[in-house]
C-alpha cells in the first residue's frame, strides 16, 4: 500500500509540472540598479522607468530599447536634479505586448566624466 502511495505522488508530481511548464510565456517585470541609477519595467502597466541618482553632481542613464531579432530601437535617457530633473522618467509602452526586449544601459557621472556601460538584460513584455 506504501508503494502505491508513493508511486500516486510522484504521477501527481510529474503530471502538475508538466503542466507548469506547457504554460505559455509570462510577462517579465524588472528591477535592474546599477552604479548611477535604476531602470525598471512593471508589465501589469506597461511601465518602463528609468532614473538617475540625486546624488553628487552630474548624473545621466541612457537605455537603448530594442525588440529582439531587429534593428528597430528607441533610446531613452534620464538626467539628475544637477541638469534641474529631478526623479525618474517613465513612459507606458502599450505596442509591446508579448515581445521578447534587449535592454543595453549605460550611465554617466560627472566626477567620473565619462559614460560606463552597464551590461544587457533581456526582458519579455
Amino acid at each position: 500500500m506504501k508503494n502505491l502511495f508513493k508511486a500516486a505522488v510522484v504521477g501527481a508530481a510529474v503530471i502538475a509540472s508538466g503542466a507548469v511548464m506547457a504554460q505559455p510565456a509570462m510577462a517579465s517585470n524588472l528591477s535592474w540598479t546599477f552604479g548611477d541609477g535604476v531602470v525598471s519595467y512593471a508589465d501589469s502597466g506597461n511601465k518602463f522607468c528609468i532614473r538617475a541618482y540625486d546624488s553628487e553632481g552630474a548624473r545621466q542613464i541612457k537605455v537603448l530599447w530594442r525588440p529582439t531579432g531587429t534593428s528597430n530601437s528607441v533610446t531613452f535617457t534620464d538626467k539628475n536634479n544637477y541638469y534641474g530633473h529631478s526623479g525618474g522618467t517613465c513612459w507606458n509602452l502599450t505596442s509591446t505586448e508579448n515581445v521578447s526586449i534587449t535592454l543595453t544601459a549605460s550611465s554617466y557621472w560627472g566626477e567620473r566624466g565619462t559614460w560606463k556601460a552597464q551590461g544587457h538584460k533581456t526582458i519579455t513584455t
